[in-house]
């Protein structure tokens, strides 16, 4: 029997190419672009798959390489445009994605560790939450284009009644340096970061915002909590965390969901054993325990691991109440 080790949450695509005789590599597109260093996404989850997929491929001759990506919606946009071989992606939950819709994508799991919605700035005027949506008119969302983050604000601003009448403002900017850089704009004001991930309070966007001392707002938006139930609220989501007694642990009530396990449409596999081989390994994905999801090897793992233990989770009734709350203050 194929062991299976671990999988972890966030943004990733598994693809497999080449000739079934060849030498093939399955590539896990994680998130966290342009290199993947620091990100929970590349580091935490992407290694968390390799764990489950490294001992399945090598039985059938592939190798596993992580590749960076832009997140989520990336990711179910490779997976759609796979031309031959099997390829899984992790998604964000609680979003719509054309791939899906389309049919070229499908969503094998639901139940990955969760991201949460986290924003971040510099703005004197922006001091809670309840200020950003106050002033959602004067906003810039400083965002990597066609990620997860991006298609979660143009949500809310569709979806939420706090938001009514308004048109998200974006900067585009892909990884952390530049998205911080985009945030502390000598020109503009208003400018927010936002970041729908998993919370990595060590490294990361998050965690390097909050050294910068930039204000860290959870991310609250009740009606898409109340239309949607694959939110969630973390009343301790972290983005600075205490290690041997040193630093300061800093959390933020945040809405999150758990993330998704998609897979392309493996019947487009012309080879036989290579369909065959998709198939094995889809199944060993699909029968892979949700506690199996927690990477345990890898430079965050046990960070995954603390995170994952600290985490408090309350359901739909919960979430909207504190969120509502917050929102009137």
């Amino acid at each position: 029997m194929i062991p299976i080790p671990l999988l972890a949450s966030g943004i990733l695509i598994l693809a497999l190419a080449g000739a079934a005789h060849a030498q093939q590599t399955i590539q896990v597109f994680t998130g966290g672009a342009p290199t993947g260093e620091g990100s929970a996404y590349h580091e935490g989850i992407g290694r968390g798959v390799l764990d489950v997929l490294e001992p399945i491929a090598k039985e059938y001759g592939y190798e596993v390489q992580l590749v960076p990506t832009n997140g989520s919606v990336d990711n179910a946009n490779r997976l759609a445009a796979q031309a031959d071989g099997i390829a899984f992606g992790i998604g964000q939950g609680g979003l719509t994605y054309d791939a899906v819709t389309s049919g070229a994508v499908r969503i094998l799991r639901n139940d990955l560790p969760g991201e949460c919605a986290m924003a971040f700035s510099k703005e004197p005027q922006l001091s809670s939450w309840g200020e950003i949506v106050k002033n959602k008119d004067r906003v810039t969302w400083v965002v990597p284009e066609n990620s997860g983050s991006e298609a979660f604000i143009k949500r809310m601003y569709s979806e939420d009644a706090n938001f009514a009448g308004a048109t998200p403002q974006f900067f585009y900017a892909s990884g952390a340096e530049r998205i911080l850089s985009g945030v502390n704009h000598p020109e503009k004001r208003g400018m927010v970061g936002f970041f729908y991930a998993y919370p990595n309070p060590t490294a990361g966007v998050i965690n390097m915002a909050s050294k910068d001392d930039m204000r860290i707002f959870g991310v609250l938006s009740p009606d898409i909590a109340k239309s949607d139930s694959a939110y969630y609220l973390n009343r301790r989501a972290p983005y600075q965390l205490a290690w041997l007694g040193l630093g300061e642990t800093k959390t933020t009530r945040a809405m999150c969901s758990k993330a998704l396990l998609f897979v392309n449409d493996i019947s487009q596999i012309t080879d036989t054993w290579a369909r065959e081989d998709a198939e094995a390994i889809l199944a060993a994905m699909v029968d892979a325990p949700a506690s199996a999801m927690v990477a345990k090897s890898g430079p965050l793992a046990k960070l995954i691991q603390q995170v994952e233990s600290m985490s408090e989770e309350f359901g739909i009734n919960e979430m909207v109440s504190d969120l509502e709350d917050q929102l009137g203050g």
